[in-house]
């Protein structure tokens, strides 16, 4: 094969027609689109660059290994208590924008996103709705977002209880609770699923919404229950007392939260 037949294969292809290929480079290109043809490794893509006045093919990571990639080194920005019940494959653009509801949240999300992005306060999400209504994908999406610039501790509530009352025995509960006040976003799933005490909450979960309140640091919440529903649960006396300290911590997750409603099934 001469140097014009192979210029004529070679070039009809775009990518290399662009290049303005010299015709000691030809025999590389051509090489090329061989490899390219009948590489069977799915991870790995074969790519043209230059280096100096020297073509050379050289083996890089395919698109979706790089986003695996990328994707782990922004979960090893995730912590979590015990249970991982975050959705490690969910992403806004898959957030069905089927509801005038969904909307409201899928743009309330983006925004919060945006403001991080910018280094500016954002005010955190209180997603609540039905069991099955996407109130955890969504979540799960915005962490995939901004784990890739922030340390997010995303905290399934029912483990949070159980986790940090069994942490008084192994003398470690005021280093989780530090970590609790000072982590760059925290996310607590399904508050309102598991009963409280009045220590818990009181001498727990009351501490770390005032210390983030007061540092600019936002919370997310989701929750099968309102902000105002929310205070039954909080309340765990029927006491004047009580149901003031209980309206203290929803005046603070108000403070802390936009309220965004999903009240139908995620389908």
């Amino acid at each position: 094969m001469d140097y014009v037949e192979l210029r004529r294969i070679v070039e009809k292809d775009k990518e290399l027609k662009a290049l303005r290929l010299s015709d000691y480079e030809l025999m590389t290109a051509y090489r090329y689109l061989k490899m390219k043809k009948y590489n069977d490794d799915p991870n790995y893509v074969p790519t043209l660059r230059r280096s100096e006045d020297l073509l050379e093919i050289i083996m890089m990571p395919s698109e979706e290994l790089q986003s695996e990639v990328n994707r782990r080194k922004a979960m090893a920005n995730v912590q979590s208590l015990d249970t991982v019940n975050f959705i490690l494959d969910a992403n806004l653009a898959n957030f069905k924008l089927n509801t005038k509801e969904r909307e409201e949240a899928y743009l309330k999300a983006s925004r919060f996103i945006d403001l991080l992005k910018e280094n500016k306060y954002a005010k955190g999400l209180y997603l609540y709705g039905i069991y099955g209504s996407g109130k955890t994908y969504l979540l799960s999406a915005i962490v995939d977002e901004i784990a890739k610039f922030k340390e997010v501790m995303f905290v399934y509530f029912p483990d949070l209880v159980r986790n940090l009352k069994s942490s008084i025995s192994t003398n470690d509960l005021e280093d989780k609770v530090t970590s609790l006040k000072t982590c760059d976003v925290l996310i607590l799933d399904d508050i309102g699923s598991e009963n409280m005490s009045a220590w818990f909450r009181d001498e727990i979960l009351s501490p770390i919404l005032q210390f983030r309140l007061a540092s600019g640091l936002p919370v997310l919440f989701s929750s099968n229950f309102s902000r105002k529903e929310l205070i039954n649960f909080m309340a765990t006396e029927r006491t004047d007392t009580d149901r003031m300290k209980a309206a203290r911590i929803i005046h603070r997750i108000v403070e802390l939260t936009d309220e965004a409603p999903l009240t139908t099934q995620y389908k």
